[in-house]
């Protein structure tokens, strides 16, 4: 895999960030982003390639886990990692089996704010490319793809994988995510860096 320049290049995802869509209102926090990726060769996240989007009564119910707390990792594995989103549809999100690069194995993209000033543009003319990640440290990205959504599951055609209910919590080797009305965290767990997004606010950590 190739980093060029800002933006970041990977996964066979033709139907990813086409799919995404911003509904629900997890909460708050604080922004201090650090980094810019693309993909060469990926699907462009933008409106032209996207359906109409989706709305809060169109995130997916009846594949939520019935109970919160840590959850069973195989119901959420697909190809190339374990892919989830937030009960509210907002935030998609995957810990992958090999990291796009240092600082990014795990990651959430969807709309947040505010955005860091080196991604205000981008994050402003698509809110679907915005992303936290974390790895061996955190940052913020800017993604012409979705590198950290999942392919549809149940016969459905949104992307994003299974629900991560409220409460729910995801562990795959040294990562950890949970997710709670005011946002999604996940975390490193060998090194303590991590994110939290939501829809009015973020931060690395």
């Amino acid at each position: 895999m190739k980093i060029r320049g800002a933006r970041i290049a990977m996964l066979p995802c033709a139907l990813a960030l086409a799919l995404l869509a911003g509904c629900g209102n997890d909460d708050k926090g604080s922004a201090t982003p650090t980094s810019r990726t693309s993909v060469p060769g990926s699907v462009p996240a933008s409106s032209t390639a996207a359906p109409t989007p989706t709305t809060s009564s169109s995130a997916p119910t009846a594949t939520r886990p019935p109970a919160s707390g840590p959850v069973d990792p195989a119901q959420y594995r697909q190809q190339m990692g374990y892919y989830f989103q937030s009960p509210s549809g907002s935030f998609l999100c995957a810990i992958l089996d090999q990291p796009i690069d240092d600082n990014a194995q795990v990651g959430c993209q969807g709309p947040t704010a505010p955005a860091p000033a080196e991604f205000k543009d981008c994050w402003s003319k698509n809110p679907q490319a915005s992303a936290l990640t974390v790895g061996a440290h955190s940052g913020a990205r800017c993604l012409n793809q979705g590198v950290f959504v999942g392919a549809p599951i149940d016969g459905g055609s949104r992307g994003g994988g299974r629900v991560l209910p409220y409460g729910g919590v995801l562990t795959v080797g040294p990562f950890t995510c949970d997710s709670a009305e005011k946002g999604v965290t996940c975390t490193n767990d060998s090194t303590g860096a991590g994110f939290k997004i939501a829809r009015e606010g973020n931060r690395t950590f």
